[in-house]
């Protein structure tokens, strides 16, 4: 490296260590009080808006009735953001879940109630999870959170709340949950330690269901099963097996003796149920394969046959200009497939997502930058994408849009038939009928400001577009206003006066206060623990080691763009040879980068002389590599291959400029099965790992979390990396800030 690029290197390092610092705020809560308005009986209005990692931000309504200078009771919320939204009891109740709680707005009556609310101000409520509907909207499935990775899996009656515990130890995920329904919803499907099991949801609920052994399907996850038509289909190993609905209970009764169901082929590999996914369309006549993510197999099903399957189409998917993020398979109405992928682009772009119609190759047939994943209607002839402020539909078919709906951004949607969308924006929540193009808004999502509406005897509530709704809210109804409200808020009526001041409290902007005019004054915060003055913030940050492969990698950048927290990656020279693209595309997305060496030899192995003048060399010829592919400068952090590391090594490199990188647990907590079985060690899960790293954190007060991208070397079950948003989620309940790894560094 010359002197004229080291000089500018310093200059870089200068300022990129200056917008770092600038950048480096706090993930906290961030809750901040807006408009308020008092009125003549004590009642007063109030926004909130709160900005949790994870999650969108948004700006809430709340209500709360003033006694004797303080609030009477815990606010209540008016607004309901869609966070989450299902359509349940037959389509008469749209339920909407959110950070506050659960709400359900009644389609007949139009009433939109809420059925749960927390008595605060949630802190430490990170992104919802998902939960799995059956088509009549009678039953639902969930994963209730017990820990930072585990949950139970319930099974929940919609129409009267009765719960069934499933499975006390089920891995906890945002986006799944192992579950699969019937198409008339009798008979779902779940996955518990390691074995498919079918269960009758109204024998279920009345505690008549038959003993779960004698209801196993076979082993293997809830990705090993397909519902296709009238029947099921399950893979075991590398046979494709058909199991009719109706000889459910003799397939889990006899399987031992008459086998899994009738063979229908076997595939040419074994099926792997922790990584692959598959579908079947509903004639039954042909099943799409998606192994590892990377090979797409498209074969024809035959009857009665243990023979391999023909083969249609097989070939894996690359594309120079992205990594591939995620996939969906879809199927037309004469059985054709379709998949839907999405792209994490190499020059840190924002997420592509695209449908191809299987050929003789991928043939794209529709790009929507930035697309959530694919919402189908209940007869399979629709597909809903929602990008920014637009919902397009398309026919499944012909590729051809039939529908658009824009205005706001798009938060979720849901079909109500085959015709009606419901359609949560940022603003409000539609209803939109496919057919005729027409919407009407049932409610407000979020609200920029409410007053009471002397006129109407209701609330008027604003929205950021500047519609304007009353709500009655002794009867629950909105109604939207073609007129704008003229009435005026009052922070005052002579007996109080509210405001936003100042607080203590790190993670509240400001507090809204209630202030007695009468008598003894007296000056109260509406929640009481918003002027609890809060300890200084704690630290973690995280570190992922890219040796010599980059499976991880689009999870990964994923997760940290979800969170819209940054990480340091720290290269090997290994690595950047290997993958240049994925190089520039680490650097592309502003993540700091740090070096691992130039190999990914143990340094500690005696096996060559690591003095002072081999890791200065290997130093710099990792610098110049990563320079050659990037045209950036590696930053000035790096630790030893495997964290495997003397007081010599670590001196080497301080003479050469750099600062050690130390993770909890000695970075060693990612093993594969091969070092356990070497070392006599214990095996650690993914689940795992993340307890005990949080555990290390509170124990600790802060540390660097390492996590590995990808595993060349040795096999695991799992990966730290397929669940990172569970540990980053661990990490901001946990009540620290994440920031770059050289603010903890040696």
């Amino acid at each position: 490296m010359n002197m004229q690029r080291r000089k500018y290197c310093c200059i870089f390092r200068i300022v990129f260590a200056i917008l770092i610092f600038c950048a480096s705020f706090p993930l906290a809560a961030g809750i901040s009080f807006g408009s308020s308005d008092l009125n003549d009986t004590d009642e007063v209005l109030f926004t909130v808006r709160q900005t949790l990692p994870g999650t969108v931000s948004y700006r809430s309504l709340f209500y709360v009735k003033i006694t004797n200078g303080t609030a009477a009771s815990s606010p209540e919320i008016l607004t309901c953001y869609p966070e989450q939204m299902e359509l349940l009891s037959g389509g008469t109740f749209l339920q909407i879940r959110n950070r506050y709680g659960t709400a359900r707005y009644a389609l007949d009556s139009h009433q939109l109630t809420w059925t749960s609310q927390a008595d605060t101000i949630p802190l430490n409520s990170m992104r919802l999870s998902c939960r799995t509907v059956s088509p009549d909207g009678k039953w639902s499935c969930y994963i209730l959170k017990t820990g930072y990775a585990e949950g139970k899996l319930v099974f929940e009656d919609s129409a009267t709340g009765k719960t069934v515990v499933l499975d006390e130890h089920a891995p906890f995920s945002y986006d799944t949950v192992p579950v699969k329904w019937s198409p008339d919803s009798s008979i779902f499907l779940y996955s518990r330690n390691g074995k498919i099991y079918f269960c009758d949801p109204a024998a279920s609920l009345q505690r008549i269901q038959i003993d779960e052994k004698y209801r196993e399907i076979g082993t293997g996850s809830i990705k090993s099963v397909c519902w296709a038509g009238d029947n099921l289909f399950y893979i075991d190993g590398d046979m494709v097996y058909r199991i009719d609905v109706k000889g459910l209970y003799t397939a889990g009764l006899y399987s031992g003796i008459i086998g899994k169901g009738s063979p229908c082929g076997r595939l040419p590999e074994h099926f792997d149920s922790r990584h692959d996914i598959f579908s079947v369309n509903s004639s039954n006549t042909s099943l799409f394969l998606i192994k590892s993510g990377r090979m797409f197999s498209y074969y024809s099903l035959g009857s009665n046959t243990c023979s391999y399957l023909d083969i249609i189409f097989s070939r894996p998917y690359t594309n120079s200009s992205g990594s591939l993020l995620d996939a969906v398979i879809l199927w037309d109405g004469t059985g054709y497939p379709y998949v839907w992928m999405r792209l994490m682009p190499y020059d840190g772009g924002k997420a592509q997502a695209c449908v191809y119609k299987i050929s003789d190759s991928f043939v794209p047939v529709l790009s929507v930058e930035n697309s959530c994943k694919p919402v189908v209607s209940s007869d399979g002839t629709l597909a809903a994408f929602f990008s920014g402020s637009t919902v397009y539909v398309y026919n499944i078919a012909s590729w051809k849009r039939v529908g658009q709906l824009s205005g706001e951004d798009m938060v979720s949607a849901v079909w109500g038939g085959n015709t009606v969308l419901y359609v949560g924006g940022d603003q409000s929540v539609q209803k939109w009928n496919i057919a005729d193009g027409k919407s009407e808004a049932l409610f407000l999502s979020s609200a920029s400001s409410g007053v009471w509406d002397k006129k109407s005897g209701g609330i008027a509530v604003s929205s950021s577009g500047g519609r304007v709704f009353i709500l009655d809210r002794t009867k629950k109804i909105w109604t939207e206003s073609a007129v704008l409200q003229n009435s005026a808020a009052s922070t005052q009526n002579g007996r109080y006066r509210v405001f936003c001041g100042t607080t203590p409290n790190e993670l509240y902007e400001n507090a809204l206060y209630v202030r007695t005019l009468s008598g003894k004054a007296v000056t109260k915060a509406v929640y009481p623990e918003s002027v609890v003055k809060t300890p200084d913030r704690k630290k973690a940050a995280f570190v992922f080691d890219a040796y010599d492969s980059s499976d991880g990698l689009p999870d990964i950048l994923s997760a940290l763009n979800t969170y819209g927290v940054k990480g340091t990656f720290c290269l090997n020279g290994e690595f950047i040879r290997r993958y240049p693209l994925e190089t520039k595309q680490i650097a592309s997305t502003k993540n700091k980068c740090a070096s691992l060496f130039f190999s990914t030899a143990d340094l500690t192995s005696g096996a060559f002389i690591a003095d002072e003048n081999f890791i200065r060399r290997g130093l710099a010829r990792n610098e110049d590599e990563f320079y050659q592919c990037t045209g950036a400068e590696l930053s000035l952090l790096w630790h030893a291959p495997y964290y495997r590391v003397t007081d010599a090594i670590r001196a080497a490199g301080k003479k050469a400029g750099y600062t050690y990188i130390d993770a909890l647990n000695g970075g060693e907590c990612e093993m594969t099965l091969e070092d356990a079985a070497e070392q006599n060690a214990e095996y650690l899960s993914a689940a795992r790992i993340i307890e005990d790293d949080a555990a290390s954190l509170r124990k600790k007060g802060g540390g660097i979390i390492p996590v590995t991208v990808g595993f060349a070397r040795g096999k695991r079950t799992d990966y730290v990396y397929r669940n990172l948003d569970l540990l980053i989620s661990a990490v901001l309940d946990e009540g620290f800030d994440i920031v770059s790894a050289d603010e903890l560094a040696d």
